[in-house]
Order: C-alpha cells, then structure tokens, then sequence
C-alpha cells in the first residue's frame, strides 16, 4: 500500500511550550510528528510506557511524554543525547541558564580565540571560537541539567545557515568536511564568518525558547550507549509499545555528519572514520538490527506493539522484518509503504530529492491484529 503524506504538523498549538521545545535540536533523521501522534494515541493510554531504543533527537519519547507516556529513550551518539535529554528534562530556570551562559564569556582565554587552521579561520569569528571552546572546556554536560541545556543551545547553533549567526553559512542539519567547506566558502565568496556576539544571540534564542515556560511532560528517561547492551542489561521496562525508527543500511553517517558537534562534546576536529556509524557491512548490520530487536523483547508487554518505521531499501527492509520476525514469531505483522515529503533546507540531503519511500511494520499480538491491521490500512496522516 502506497501513502502519500504532506507537511508535518504536531499535535498542539503553536503557542505552547510543548510546540516550541520539541524542535529543539537539529538532527538528519527523524519521525514525523502526525505519524508519532496517532501510533501513541492508537496503541497505548496515559500512563504507558513508550520505548526508542533509536532515539534520535528524542522526537518519539517528547511526543510520547508531552501526551501523557513516559518514555525510555535509548541512543548512542552523544549530539542525539543531548538533544533528547534537554528536551525532556530542560532546566526549569531560564534565569540558571543565561547566567551560566554569561559565566562563559568571563572564562575564554585569549589562545581559545586563536585558529588552528584555515577551516577555523572561515567558520568563526575568533569572538565565537573562544566562545566554543569555553563551553567545551567547562560545560559539564552530561552531568549537570543547567550545563546540559546551556550546551543543546550552542550546539543547536553552531553550525547556522543565518547569515548573522554563529557560523559562516553551514548546512544547520549535516557537516561538511573541512576542505569542501572551505572550498564552498570561497567559491560563494563567503571569506569571512559574521561577527556575531554568542553570548547576546543565544540569550534570545533561549529566551524565545522558554517564553511559554517548559512542557509539563510525563517522567522519561535518555540513556546514551549501544541499545543492545542497554536493553540487555536493563530491568525489564513493561513498555506497551515499541516506537523506533533504526538506522538504514549503508545511507547516513551519523558520526561524520555530526563530527562539528561532537568536537564541541569533547570529539577530535575533523571527521574520524574510525567511528563511522554508517553500517555498511550488510552482516554487521543485520546482526545490529536483530540483537536490538531481541534484547528490546523482554522490555514489551504480551498486550503491547511494536511499530518500526525503516528505509524502502531493500536490504534495511528486509533486515528489519527479519529481526521483528525472530523477536516476536507469534504476532501478526502488517506493512505499508510511505512517501514522506522532505522540507528544510536539508531535504533530499544526498538523494536529490524531496521524497523519501519508508517502509511501516506495525506487530502485535493476535488480541490486537485487528487494531494494528486497520491502523497500518486506514490511518491518513501528513508526515
């Protein structure tokens, strides 16, 4: 079955902190939030728990949470973390934050502010880069709320397509490579980054971000590592519904593609393909995909679903069906194929084009067939 879905719109009104903090955080994959909506609505009540064991930018758990479901987000790159993490659980003072982000410009040091090389030279003013490497010194962001918060803004920030905003023009989404950035710059005659002041740009965006307050969401969790040692070892989580969109075969690089993010969380500057999460080893992958699948069974309840939205490629298709197959043999498995539309600047980022096929697995126990059957056949969504 063919689904043709439009533009993505999320389930509050546009003036409310639910709306305004679920795009915190810019990330190449993620799920449509029509889509997200309707499968929570559909396959659980408040109350029940919604596992991601890929979480992304957490899109998927903050969803889930901002409805009612707590959530146990799982994911292994830290730029993903973050994001999800600052977005469930912000810190509730906008006032903590700005002045920690005030504290920043006080501690640069003068050699913060010199460039390494001509890659740093054009991407910040050395205003900016002293400010980025504060923040990377003495952030403590994976322990403090206040820290963590304070670092989803920079890092949401740091790579801008603005023309006055951190950086020289980047793509906001994915990260180039020093020599082709450099490259683009001098091509399109964008010799010198904006000389912007970090600390007064990011106090209004983190103004307008709280401006409504901070979403009232259901407790959650955002674990960062491998989901199949985190489920393996993790107390069963009696989750209702398995909600998770995992990495395509042989397609995104998301260490390389976040490789200016990750230096800010402490990561070397430059792409290192070493930690390539591209998973073009077919095997690899396959073993990936079923391990997560399998470890993710115990954490299920025996009257929950599993919905799995994966790439049309024949190979991530096939391996993900597998894996649901070896997980949950007895439950009733139904498919449909989906052309999402693309929009943003980063549409199409490395195909070309503004639609992109998916491939839907809804699973569910025999009691639920019926449900998850005419969910999979009828449900008209924009995603």
């Amino acid at each position: 079955m063919m689904t043709t879905y439009g533009i993505s719109r999320l389930p509050w009104p546009v003036r409310t902190s639910q709306h305004r903090w679920y795009g915190l955080g810019r990330y190449y994959a993620m799920f449509p939030a029509p889509f997200v909506t309707s499968a929570v609505k559909t396959f659980t009540e408040v109350g029940d728990l919604v596992l991601d064991p890929f979480s992304g930018r957490g899109n998927a758990p903050y969803i889930a949470a901002a409805l009612g479901r707590p959530s146990v987000a799982v994911d292994i790159l830290p730029v993903a973390w973050l994001f999800t993490t600052a977005k469930l659980s912000p810190s509730e003072s906008v006032d903590q934050v700005l002045a920690r982000l005030r504290d920043l410009r006080k501690i640069v040091k003068p050699k913060d502010c010199r460039s390494r090389n001509v890659f740093e030279t054009m991407a910040w003013a050395p205003v900016v880069r002293g400010f980025l490497r504060a923040a990377r010194r003495e952030l403590n962001w994976k322990e403090s709320r206040v820290d963590r918060t304070l670092m989803a803004f920079i890092a949401l920030h740091m790579q801008d397509s603005n023309p006055s905003g951190l950086s020289n023009r980047f793509s906001p989404t994915v990260a180039h490579s020093p020599s082709y950035a450099v490259r683009w710059w001098k091509k399109h005659r964008l010799l010198h980054p904006p000389e912007t002041d970090p600390v007064a740009y990011l106090a209004d965006r983190i103004q307008r971000r709280y401006v409504y307050g901070v979403p009232e969401l259901a407790h959650s969790e955002s674990q960062l590592g491998d989901a199949r040692i985190e489920l393996r070892n993790a107390n069963a989580h009696n989750a209702r519904l398995l909600l998770t969109s995992p990495p395509y075969h042989d397609m995104t690089d998301y260490w390389n593609d976040q490789w200016i993010r990750l230096w800010l969380l402490g990561a070397g500057m430059r792409k290192n393909w070493n930690k390539t999460q591209k998973h073009s080893n077919l095997g690899s992958y396959r073993s990936l995909i079923n391990e997560v699948f399998t470890s993710a069974k115990k954490h299920i309840r025996n009257d929950g679903a599993v919905i799995v939205r994966c790439g049309d490629k024949p190979t991530t298709a096939e391996a993900c069906r597998e894996a649901i197959r070896l997980a949950w043999p007895s439950w009733s498995i139904f498919e449909r194929r989906t052309e999402v539309r693309r929009q943003g600047k980063a549409s199409g980022y490395g195909h070309g084009v503004r639609v992109v096929c998916e491939r839907d697995y809804i699973v569910a126990p025999s009691e639920m067939a019926d449900k998850a059957r005419s969910w999979a056949q009828d449900v008209k969504l924009d995603c």
